[in-house]
């Protein structure tokens, strides 16, 4: 259990490591193409309130894991509890660090402002000036809308955290019902294709830093290790 989640977690760590390696630097939206469209779509599917849809999707399809509907459910508190706990740990780092966004900081250099000043106002006046700010650029409506919802904090990444828990769940539950089916096969392959797209769409668009992303793929790991780590001891699902 322990050495397929870390393995895993090392997967989603590739996106961070080989931003820094090839020493990638979002400096605007100037080197936006039709793609990232695309991977704004995406993105979405972790963004307040279509994250819940995304969360019941994956409940269901997560279901030919179990043998019975008893054992389904009781992975879907687990599920919730997961996520729960991770979105909680990232909303207590951001009070802590309060680090800010890439768009954000480029705004403040655009304007020879800080940072500080532009966190000093309301969420609705961030929404404002960030609106107000990119209309001016060759930024698309699409993303203008998405800045003016995501005016938090930075560190760490929350949309990563979601991806790379809803990760360690498939991976996790696959391991502890021993399903080893095609389809169990299938449905990680799959969810890793979303976490690591989902990664690479909060780079690209501004969201984040690399490293952002790391500890945030730790942050889900860990929280992940321990929750199977004391199903594992109590046979739970087996």
């Amino acid at each position: 259990m322990f050495k397929r989640l870390s393995l895993y977690m090392l997967l989603l760590c590739l996106v961070p490591f080989f931003v820094w390696g090839f020493s990638y630097r979002w400096h605007g939206n100037g080197q936006l193409n039709e793609a990232d469209y695309w991977l704004y779509l995406l993105t979405e599917t972790g963004s307040a309130p279509y994250a819940l849809i995304t969360c019941a999707l994956f409940a269901l399809i997560f279901r030919f894991l179990f043998r019975s509907r008893k054992q389904w459910l009781f992975a879907v508190s687990v599920m919730a509890l997961s996520v729960a706990a991770t979105q909680a740990l990232k909303t207590g780092l951001k009070a802590v660090f309060q680090e800010p966004r890439p768009f954000v900081t480029y705004l403040a250099e655009q304007n020879n402002s800080s940072t500080e000043s532009f966190y000093q106002n309301d969420r609705a006046q961030r929404a404002l000036i960030a609106k107000d700010f990119y209309s001016q650029t060759d930024t698309p409506a699409w993303l203008i809308h998405h800045y003016e919802n995501e005016t938090g904090y930075s560190f760490p990444s929350g949309h990563t955290l979601f991806a790379a828990t809803w990760l360690m769940l498939a991976v996790g539950f696959t391991q502890l019902t021993g399903n080893r089916s095609r389809a169990a096969k299938l449905l990680i392959g799959a969810i890793l294709a979303w976490s690591l797209l989902m990664l690479i769409s909060r780079l690209r668009l501004g969201m984040h830093y690399p490293i952002d992303l790391l500890v945030a793929i730790i942050t889900a790991w860990l929280v992940n290790v321990i929750i199977f780590g004391f199903l594992l001891k109590k046979r739970s699902l087996s």
